[in-house]
């Protein structure tokens, strides 16, 4: 059963062909006591990014579409609600997202909504 579960695994984490790096914030309190948070060094591993276009109705002659996009990424990471992050696709291009509401656990990988954002 170990070897069956780790031979998945594998397999999803194979397609991850993206990089991933979550902004990582710290706790530092001034010398008058007040306490910032400070922008740290960003935690980077392997992802899938994924999108899905979907038509949602028509606005005269256009037709509407929304976009759900998911991110897939390793077991062992975390990626809170609200957090910054930034993807690297395969193709070297880079987009910043934040995660839109809790990670969804598999046995082999988890997954986020991811929502765009703006100005980028």
């Amino acid at each position: 059963m170990k070897k069956e579960f780790a031979k998945a695994k594998k397999a999803v984490e194979s397609l991850f062909w993206d990089t991933c790096f979550v902004e990582v914030f710290q706790e530092e309190t001034a010398d008058w006591g007040e306490t910032m948070h400070q922008k740290g060094e960003a935690d980077s591993f392997p992802c899938r990014l994924t999108e899905k276009n979907t038509p949602c109705g028509e606005n005269g002659l256009l037709a509407e579409l929304e976009k759900t996009v998911i991110l897939l990424y390793p077991a062992g990471k975390e990626i809170p609600v609200g957090s910054t992050l930034r993807v690297r696709k395969e193709n070297g291009e880079e987009r910043q997202y934040f995660a839109a509401g809790d990670s969804q656990v598999f046995l082999t990988h988890k997954a986020v909504g991811l929502r765009r954002r703006d100005g980028v």
